[in-house]
């Protein structure tokens, strides 16, 4: 038992002698300059309206990649809680863009927040999205929308047959 106790207290002191200062910050991944950042709007923008998106997968409660939270909706579920096979977004060089849902049809405009296309607002007649951006290529828009009190949504887009 006192072994034990001893090394407990050997990994506390052990773990108490590491500091903030030996971590090691991320590389940042943003273009430095401002003509690079100005080529990663523009290529963000040609990829968010090369096609029409059609929703993938739908959670709530979005922790990370590898826990993307509850199912709310995956293509060709079976235990879906709402069904969003029909839904999809198509957005305009002229930043507008139109979302067809369920026989609704939405319009509305959208933009980046920033200079590294990282934050996409959509402006709906009835309000304001804002989305963070995750990942966007020629197969994929993913990203998180907050829903209120800290927590997210996850939204993973393809492109439309």
């Amino acid at each position: 038992m006192k072994q034990a106790i001893y090394f407990f207290c050997a990994c506390i002191i052990f773990l108490s002698a590491c500091t903030k200062t030996d971590i090691k910050s991320a590389t940042n991944t943003f273009p430095a300059s401002e003509e690079e950042r100005l080529s990663a709007v523009k290529i963000r923008s040609a990829l968010l309206v090369a096609h029409p998106w059609i929703y993938q997968g739908y959670y709530f409660h979005y922790v990370d990649p590898n826990n993307k939270g509850d199912v709310q909706y995956e293509r060709g579920g079976t235990n879906n809680v709402i069904d969003l096979d029909e839904t999809r977004f198509t957005f305009k060089p002229d930043h507008t863009f139109i979302e067809i849902d369920g026989g609704y049809t939405y319009l509305g405009t959208w933009h980046f927040a920033d200079n590294t296309a990282t934050v996409l607002y959509m402006y709906f007649t009835y309000g304001t999205d804002v989305e963070t951006i995750i990942a966007l290529n020629n197969n994929h828009f993913n990203y998180t929308q907050p829903l209120g009190y800290g927590d997210k949504s996850y939204t993973e887009l393809i492109p439309a047959q």
